[in-house]
């Protein structure tokens, strides 16, 4: 199994660059250093060089001549001229084409978007709706069972009013009657 690097390639090209905007000179042994001392000076010196040359890169090679547009031939150089201008007109026209089509893109995406969202805010709206009915609801049955447990206590309260007249009756009768009994028995 191969042991993974002490470094990351990323590390080693970001502490070159760091170096660089520093003022000095990115070599291998700086590099390393200023990574604290960590990763092979061989892999270091091998990633930073291939970084180098793939900066260093350009787009076309130098000319290997002397010759400008203006020194070729009127016909040549008309004729290239015209290409570039078609070229350029060509890449103004896929420029606003790209725009247009990323404007549209845009267009819809934000529209599905809008249109999410106003989904979600009627949702919501709904929901919310729905629960201050349910609320109403059962503040409604709230109060029905609150007059009911009034009525209740109102009506419980009437009966221990009873019950008590009616304890007070009886001792009176039960006092009055074990005295008749008493008499009759006699």
């Amino acid at each position: 199994m191969a042991r993974h690097p002490e470094v990351t390639e990323k590390a080693i090209i970001q502490a070159g660059l760091e170096i660089e905007k520093l003022g000095k000179a990115a070599n291998p042994g700086a590099i390393r250093v200023h990574l604290g001392y960590r990763g092979g000076l061989m892999r270091i010196k091998s990633i930073w060089e291939g970084f180098v040359q793939k900066r260093s890169q350009k787009l076309l090679p130098d000319p290997k001549t002397e010759v400008t547009l203006d020194s070729l031939p009127n016909e040549y150089s008309s004729n290239a001229v015209q290409l570039m201008e078609r070229v350029s007109t060509a890449i103004e026209q896929l420029t606003v084409e790209a725009y247009i089509v990323s404007q549209q893109v845009f267009e819809k995406r934000l529209k599905t978007m809008e249109k999410d969202h106003e989904q979600r805010v009627a949702t919501l709206n709904e929901a919310e709706v729905s629960a201050d009915m349910s609320i109403k609801q059962l503040e409604n049955e709230l109060d029905d069972v609150q007059k009911d447990l009034q009525d209740l206590a109102d009506q419980n309260a009437k009966l221990l009013i009873e019950n008590s007249e009616l304890r007070g009756r009886l001792s009176v009768f039960e006092e009055s009657y074990p005295a008749s009994k008493q008499h009759s028995g006699n």
